[in-house]
């Protein structure tokens, strides 16, 4: 898999949210970066792909959620459980062209991705515009995925 984003930065759309020292070129550790985004993205492919629960047990956020095409939460993950139960297996993942909003301890990644995955039995190619949320974490990998939407390519 690969993460080709394009390092833009964005100003949150005056939400009020940002820290002024982000803006000043300063890091206290505690904001997201293109770099640091690439890294998570990829190990995340890796486990998806391995079929690593382990390692995507430390980039999923516990509060994971996915949004609905109504902007509603959810957080039964159908596809989730079905690859911890061995009912899919992922077996190619990439991801193209990712457009990043940087937004101090938060980071919106959207991009095309195409997969080809294995479930109850049947491959499938798939191709979508995946939006995540990445946020800032106490853990090792020092950020988690914490949402998703799934939208038509």
């Amino acid at each position: 898999c690969r993460g080709c984003g394009n390092g833009s930065r964005g100003a949150c759309a005056g939400a009020g949210h940002c820290r002024k020292d982000l803006w000043m070129g300063t890091d206290n550790g505690q904001t997201l970066h293109d770099v640091q985004l690439k890294a998570l993205e990829r190990r995340l492919c890796k486990a998806l792909i391995e079929g690593d629960r382990q390692a995507l047990s430390l980039l999923l956020s516990p509060a994971m959620f996915m949004m609905d095409g109504d902007g509603g939460r959810l957080f039964d993950l159908p596809w989730l459980d079905d690859w911890l139960g061995g009912h899919l297996q992922v077996r190619a993942l990439h991801l193209q062209a990712v457009d990043t909003l940087l937004c101090g301890r938060l980071a919106l990644l959207s991009s095309p991705v195409q997969m080809v995955v294995v479930r109850h039995g049947q491959e499938q190619a798939l191709r979508m515009r995946l939006l995540r949320v990445w946020a800032c974490s106490s853990g090792g990998e020092g950020a988690q995925l914490l949402s998703m939407t799934v939208l038509a390519a």
